[in-house]
């Protein structure tokens, strides 16, 4: 059994009548083959090997709109949100709420209707994203995947765990590749590692490698962040970085921000 890069080459024989359902599962682009299909209906059953996630759903800081509400072909974000944790085994996911959080906490229950496990963190006020991951600290003794709740994701969990891993960072970002990238944080990767991570450098950014809102983080963390950070991504990702701490991960899925009007617009049509 050869080993390459955190995985292992395997032959294994299947029954005929396994193969075709097998294929059913290869779209070419969530599910590139069959042994990418055997690994996904594995990590369904087994797990990613991490166990929470933390999802930031606070209003808007703008406009005051909870944005995980606002629906894309009939079905309110945060649903999509779900959806992309519970397929990937994840059944705990830690639910950070602000003073306008009402309205979400009541649509999603205790969670069982998504098939899973909620845990509601409420503040009384809007804060920074560092500020807001900070509350569920105590939750949080293991690795999780933090997400934002008003972006659309098309990503590959299982392979993003694995580079985290093999990458031995403390946080690895998912990144995805735009034009008009000053808007957004933009990182540029070294040996897979973000060796600098700016947060909306402006219009000298006019396109790369920016930051899609989904992480995976390890407990250390919270070493980066105190009473006084506000930010994530102004103030604990640049500084991850400079440690060499910050590992990135670029993919080719579908991304939408949904916070925008443009955003939405796209994700209603090609999501």
């Amino acid at each position: 059994m050869a080993q390459n890069s955190g995985k292992a080459r395997i032959t294994i024989t299947l029954r005929n009548d396994l193969l075709t359902p097998l294929d059913n599962f290869v779209d070419g682009e969530k599910i590139r083959n069959r042994s990418h299909a055997i690994e996904y209906i594995l990590t369904q059953h087994l797990g990613l090997g991490i166990k929470r996630a933390v999802i930031l759903a606070g209003a808007d800081s703008d406009t005051g709109k909870v944005t995980a509400l606002t629906r894309v072909k009939n079905r309110p974000v945060i649903a999509y949100v779900l959806d992309t944790l519970r397929l990937s085994g994840i059944r705990d996911v830690v639910l950070v709420l602000d003073d306008k959080g009402d309205e979400l906490k009541d649509y999603l229950g205790d969670g069982s209707q998504w098939g899973i496990h909620l845990t509601v963190v409420q503040d009384d006020q809007t804060r920074g994203t560092a500020a807001a991951l900070a509350l569920a600290e105590s939750l949080l003794d293991e690795a999780f995947l933090l997400l934002y709740s008003d972006m659309l994701v098309d990503l590959n969990l299982t392979d993003f765990v694995d580079h985290h891993k093999q990458a031995g960072a403390v946080g690895t970002v998912a990144l995805t590749y735009i034009r008009s990238a000053g808007k957004y944080g933009v990182a540029r990767l070294e040996g897979g590692k973000i060796a600098n991570y700016e947060e909306k450098p402006g219009a000298e950014a006019l396109h790369g490698l920016v930051n899609a809102g989904v992480y995976l983080f390890e407990p250390s963390v919270f070493e980066y962040i105190n009473d006084d950070t506000r930010s994530l991504e102004k103030e604990v990702l640049p500084k991850m970085a400079a440690d060499g701490k910050l590992a990135g991960y670029p993919f080719q899925g579908k991304w939408f921000d949904v916070s925008n009007e443009k955003g939405l617009e796209l994700a209603k049509n090609d999501w």
